[in-house]
């Protein structure tokens, strides 16, 4: 009976986990707070954003339409000390151990992705896959820098119309 019990409530914490996830609240929700732009309108620093509120030139978050490479690496030094000035924690940096390639027309862009998405798209995504990806825009203080890391929060496989 106690292992039922277990069983039961480990079920009932995955459903709620996969529900609270892949809901249709929690795409609507980060189609609202990650804007849609292109790496482009990203190095021009004047993004072109759909669904923005007006005159926003400046955000924290975005989401692009990229194409997934099939390649990993470790996390560049970089990448890792423009977390740390940002302020996050050592925990939240080891999040992100892993970068993946990804295309977009011509250009070539590593991003951190948090590793246990690193393995889900090794898994899920088909290389040269087109994904839709929900990231962080990290930006250096220095003006005179135009270093700037997307970090991937969450990924969808883009449909192909």
């Amino acid at each position: 009976m106690k292992k039922l019990f277990i069983l039961g409530g480990l079920w009932l914490a995955c459903a709620a986990s996969t529900y609270a996830q892949n809901g249709d609240g929690y795409w609507k929700r980060l189609q609202r707070t990650h804007p849609e732009t292109t790496l482009e309108a990203l190095e021009r620093n004047s993004p072109a954003v759909s669904q923005a509120p007006s005159g926003l030139t400046d955000f924290n978050a975005c989401r692009l339409s990229l194409v997934y490479a099939g390649k990993t690496r470790n996390i560049t030094m970089e990448n890792i000390q423009l977390m740390k000035e940002k302020g996050f924690k050592p925990g939240n940096i080891r999040q992100y151990r892993k970068e993946v390639l990804f295309k977009a027309a011509d250009k070539e862009v590593w991003l951190p992705v948090k590793a246990s998405l690193a393995d889900q798209l090794q898994i899920e995504v088909r290389e040269t896959e087109p994904v839709i990806l929900y990231t962080t825009v990290l930006k250096d203080n220095d003006p005179q820098e135009k270093q700037m890391t997307l970090l991937v929060e969450d990924y969808q496989v883009k449909q192909v119309k």
